[in-house]
């Protein structure tokens, strides 16, 4: 898949998840339309990484000072570095976000989510990767970066 196609595939996939997924949630399934058309709107991402997408942090392990190891590693994907800080900002409280947005920066300038939050928050939600939470306190959650 070529980066220019991101978006596209993720409209793909989020609407074979609604219909898999959630065809009888009536709040999940009527803003799907209005995220698509948002989507389309989006320049194509200019880079990708790869994205933890169930990252908790129960998945780290510590020797109390520094991360020594990382388990639970099935669900990578490659994606812009933005969806991997719209699962932080889920994560992460507003003291821990500022630290890791301090040492970001000492290697490259975080990633702008204005216009991407609220679909890469939708398809977040569509994954259950927290949970079912209700979608509406879902894409309201506090924004961190």
């Amino acid at each position: 898949m070529e980066l220019s196609d991101f978006h596209q595939h993720v409209i793909t996939g989020m609407k074979q998840i609604v219909s898999s997924f959630y065809a009888d949630h009536h709040q999940i399934a009527a803003i799907l339309p209005d995220i698509i058309g948002g989507l389309k709107e989006l320049p194509a991402p200019d880079s990708s990484s790869f994205v933890l997408i169930d990252i908790d942090p129960s998945q780290f392990l510590s020797d109390g000072r520094t991360i020594t190891g990382l388990v639970d590693t099935e669900a990578y994907i490659i994606a812009p570095r933005a969806f991997d800080f719209i699962g932080l900002e889920y994560i992460l409280d507003e003291a821990s976000a500022a630290e890791f947005s301090i040492g970001y920066e000492k290697v490259m300038p975080l990633p702008d989510l204005t216009f991407v939050r609220l679909p890469y928050r939708y398809l977040y939600r569509l994954l259950s990767v927290q949970g079912s939470v209700d979608l509406d306190e879902w894409l309201e959650y506090k924004t961190l970066f």
